[in-house]
């Protein structure tokens, strides 16, 4: 039977979830979870959505080929009438059949009924499907779990929608992402994946014994971690056939921003038939995610069990666990490869048909690329630039040091526990030197560790984890660069080493040292974006800025539809994060587009232009915040209420004195009532005071902090808001969106 019951967040989980108000472009329909998260090829099913604001759903959009998916019917605060629900399918129950009195006499049966138009007639929903054929003592167990462990609300998850999902026969294998369109605009994409493997539904109650007719590998089964939950799945093995197990819970929902650690903690065990645990996993190094590697030692009915590491649960700890003979690569050798130069790599790990493949290296350099071979997982590789060159061991000192020239990549690992690797190079007064490690992007387990020293032992620099902001999957960046200026002329060494001193054949890495290679990377959020025809909505960009580089970033719509406008798209010098908005086209309603930026700036006096990485914002446990990759960046221009135009008078880049104010004057070209302006996400420092509102302009002062930096630059986004007069005469402020960003600098 499809799981009938989802249960609220456990304490552990969270405390409270405070409803959050969409900003201006973003809708406030957002999606917590599907469920299940994907389907097999050539599959036809019913797929639950679970969030807020899910109601009025025009449109389900599907990135990628091969998948559609349709509307079939939404509700809200599910939970109180599944509840009710169960309560009334127990009366009817006692009704039916009149129980025994104290004395063990048989009492009438209470003729007493309530009126049909009283009755809660349940949504066609799998939840609900199967609860009228319940018996009372199941009805019993499923309310007295419902309110043990669903006392904390929260209305985040407490709508559903239920979709109908068609795969066709040759998808393509992979990650696909769904966003919805509601009447609120377009809901946020999450994630649904398309494999190849027979797929089931868990079947509940499963937590102390399994109760499902045993699978066979291989095969994929869905489900869901409630509250204390554990999942138990029978499934046949043969002697000698070497399975892959592997749980996808953060992969399917990378972050959940009001549960510690994070994400769903995922852990894997298998029991052999007499109950004895045989094999068991709680992460696959770095990734939460277990993977388990299990030779079948004889032909029997195992058990595939699941749960949380802390026994939490709720409706978004949502699962897929996949188990059959496939090939898993853990790692490869070298980790990537020069721009255009015939690399191979020597592959490990399990089921592998091949010792080694070539990689692809005709790709851009400086990007990451994914190698896999059939039917197995994807490994990430290096594309670069630089003449390479591989450890030659032994360096484990000053003495033993490799001469290296520059600039260069160096293929090496550490490969074993204490393992240092050493180099050394010739370097005169002022040079400056970047020393950079990549491995655990590339999915090395290595949490590398860097010194520059001179020949004395002296530490000129060093580095334990360099930060980048564009990897928002990892959340330990342990990759290590350092930027050092030599003091004189003589013989430098760079030490290489693990933090932790662990080591290994898998603790690959490459390392660049080179002078300074200025250069950059951008990602842009969110995704999913909602405007009125004729509007303005903020977009947030980020700048990954490389050895060195300060310049100007320009940002321009790259094939745009016509119509579409940025304002304010340049990142200052200096600056890594800006607001800039997007002007959707005035008498274009209900459509939606696919949008792509470019940044352009130049290097060492050349022209370059780099692709701008779409992504969504993410929080972790409350408080940490990542930036998750999209597929693509979709805009919604809708045709509902009154597209407001409220524009400088005079264009450009207006200059507030520090300690001092400047006027703003604003025109108001298509506008009825009267209106207020309000800073959104002002900088530190900048504040508004609105002066004077006319029938066709208006004036604002903004004033800069007499502590803030002259020279201080961005844009800034001031919102619009209407006043409304409502039926009990009073009046409410009506937001209208944000104005064409305003580029300010502080003098």
């Amino acid at each position: 039977m499809i799981k009938r019951f989802i249960l609220l967040c456990h304490a552990l989980v969270c405390a409270h979830v405070v409803p959050v108000c969409a900003e201006p472009g973003q809708s406030a329909s957002h999606m917590g979870y599907i469920y299940p998260a994907g389907a097999q090829q050539g599959a036809s099913l019913e797929v639950t959505a679970g969030g807020r604001n899910l109601r009025g759903v025009k449109e389900v959009f599907v990135s990628g080929e091969g998948v559609k998916a349709t509307h079939v019917l939404s509700f809200r605060n599910y939970k109180k009438t599944y509840g009710d629900y169960l309560r009334q399918l127990q009366k009817e129950i006692r009704l039916r059949e009149p129980a025994k009195n104290r004395k063990g006499k048989r009492r009438p049966a209470d003729k007493k009924k309530k009126p049909d138009d009283e009755k809660i007639v349940p949504p066609d929903h799998p939840l609900f499907r199967g609860l009228d054929k319940c018996t009372q003592q199941e009805l019993g167990a499923l309310l007295r779990r419902y309110y043990k462990e669903n006392k904390q609300k929260t209305k985040e998850l407490d709508e559903l929608c239920l979709l109908k999902v068609i795969v066709e026969p040759d998808a393509k294998p992979g990650m696909r992402e769904i966003r919805l369109r509601t009447n609120a605009g377009m809901s946020n994409p999450i994630r649904f994946f398309v494999g190849a493997k027979p797929e089931s539904l868990e079947v509940e109650p499963n937590d102390r014994v399994a109760v499902n007719a045993p699978l066979s590998p291989p095969f994929v089964v869905n489900g869901q971690i409630v509250a204390g939950d554990i999942d138990r799945f029978h499934f046949k093995a043969k002697a000698g056939q070497q399975l892959l197990i592997q749980a996808h819970a953060r992969l399917v929902i990378p972050y959940i921003a009001d549960a510690v650690p994070g994400w769903f903690q995922a852990t894997l065990a298998i029991y052999d038939s007499s109950g004895k645990e045989v094999a068991f996993a709680d992460d696959y190094r770095f990734s939460p995610d277990p993977v388990l590697f299990y030779k079948i030692p004889a032909d029997a009915t195992y058990t595939l069990e699941i749960r949380d590491s802390l026994y939490r649960g709720r409706d978004d700890f949502v699962y897929r666990v996949s188990v059959g003979e496939d090939p898993f690569i853990t790692h490869i050798f070298p980790l990537g490869g020069s721009q255009g130069r015939s690399t191979r790599v020597a592959l490990k790990g399990w089921n592998l048909p091949f010792k080694s493949v070539p990689l692809d290296t005709h790709k851009d350099p400086g990007t990451t690329q994914q190698l896999a071979i059939a039917h197995s997982n994807q490994i990430p590789y290096a594309v670069d630039e630089l003449p390479e060159c591989f450890e030659i061991a032994p360096n484990n000192t000053i003495k033993e040091a490799q001469t290296i020239p520059l600039p260069i990549i160096i293929n090496g690992r550490i490969e074993r526990s204490g393992d240092r690797d050493v180099y050394q190079f010739d370097g005169r007064p002022g040079d400056k030197v970047i020393v950079e490690v990549k491995a655990r992007r590339l999915h090395s387990p290595l949490d590398s560790m860097l010194r520059l020293t001179d020949a004395m032992g002296q530490v000129i620099a060093w580095n334990d984890d360099g930060e980048q902001l564009n990897l928002g999957m990892l959340t330990h960046h342990a990759d290590s660069m350092l930027s050092a200026r030599l003091p004189q002329e003589g013989r430098y060494f760079i030490h290489v080493s693990d933090t932790q001193d662990q080591g290994g054949d898998e603790y690959g890495y490459r390392l660049r040292v080179s002078r300074p290679m200025p250069d950059f990377a951008i990602s842009a959020t969110p995704s999913s974006i909602t405007v009125r025809q004729g509007c303005s909505v903020p977009i947030a960009v980020h700048a990954v800025r490389k050895d060195g580089f300060d310049g100007e970033i320009d940002i321009v719509l790259k094939d745009a539809p016509k119509g579409f406008k940025l304002s304010g798209a340049t990142i200052p010098a200096g600056c890594d994060f800006v607001r800039m908005t997007l002007t959707a086209p005035v008498g274009v309603k209900n459509k939606l587009f696919q949008i792509r930026l470019v940044g352009r700036s130049k290097l060492a006096h050349r022209a370059v232009t780099r692709d701008v990485l779409p992504g969504e914002a993410m929080t972790q446990a409350f408080i940490t915040h990542h930036i998750v990759p999209a597929e693509q960046t979709m805009v919604y221009v809708g045709g509902w209420g009154e597209a407001l135009e409220v524009v400088l008078s005079k264009s450009g880049r207006v200059r507030i004195p520090r300690g001092g104010e400047t006027t703003l004057r604003i025109k108001k070209t298509k506008s009825s009532g009267a209106l207020q302006l309000k800073l959104c996400h002002a900088p530190e420092g900048i504040s508004l005071e609105q002066k004077r509102s006319g029938n066709n302009a208006l004036s604002v002062s903004l004033k800069a902090d007499g502590e803030m930096k002259p020279g201080t630059s961005g844009n800034l986004m001031i919102e619009v808001f209407r006043e409304q007069k409502q039926k009990n005469k009073k009046t409410r402020m009506l937001s209208m969106g944000v104005m064409p960003a305003v580029p300010f600098t502080v003098k």
